[in-house]
């Protein structure tokens, strides 16, 4: 096993949910730190998660799955960036300064599973190696997305809690990275 390989997928696939735990601190500037916690404990346990069902999936789905991926992903991001468009459609209509918004569990494990849909095509780029070894590599995978992600959300609240302008569009912000996100993954996984 090469750990900076590994490394090196586990940087690249930690970027969707690094970038979006970073618009979930911008949209609550005042959530606790335990609550950015879960939320990169979330996405480290989804990044790690997806390439182990890859991993045992295995060949015979690979061909049937690997060309659906970037579609689900495109779909998933797609639906949370219509969301945060209607989000802040509504903001906007309502105009009226309210308490902060929340991040919900739902969205942040929906956010999860749709950042680390691509992942699951890293279970089969591990096919050669053995359990032990794949499941290591798949946690190191996992804790470098949790890392990065807790640091992303923090970044993001200081952000939200500092410069009224991002907490004020925190929605069309989410809006455009998670459609951006999803066309990512989308024509790499065309292309």
């Amino acid at each position: 096993m090469d750990f900076l390989n590994v490394f090196t997928v586990a940087l690249s696939l930690s970027m969707d949910a690094m970038v979006v735990g970073s618009t979930d601190g911008v949209e609550e500037p005042s959530m606790p730190w335990w609550k950015a916690m879960l939320i990169a404990l979330a996405f480290g346990l989804f990044q790690a998660g997806m390439p182990i069902i890859g991993y045992f999936v295995g060949y015979g789905f690979r061909d049937m799955l690997s060309a659906a991926i970037p579609w689900i992903a495109f779909a998933l991001l797609t639906l949370l960036s219509l969301k945060s468009l209607v989000e802040f459609i509504k903001s906007r209509k309502e105009e009226e300064e309210e308490a902060m918004k929340k991040v919900s569990f739902g969205n942040v494990i929906f956010q999860a599973l749709a950042t680390s849909i691509d992942a699951l095509c890293v279970g089969f780029v591990f096919l050669n190696l053995a359990i032990a070894e794949a499941m290591l590599s798949f946690s190191i995978i996992g804790i470098t997305t949790f890392v990065l992600s807790f640091g992303m959300v923090m970044l993001g609240k200081l952000l939200g809690s500092k410069i009224g302008w991002f907490r004020k569009n925190a929605a069309i912000i989410s809006c455009i990275v998670f459609f951006a996100v999803g066309l990512k993954i989308l024509l790499e996984g065309i292309l």
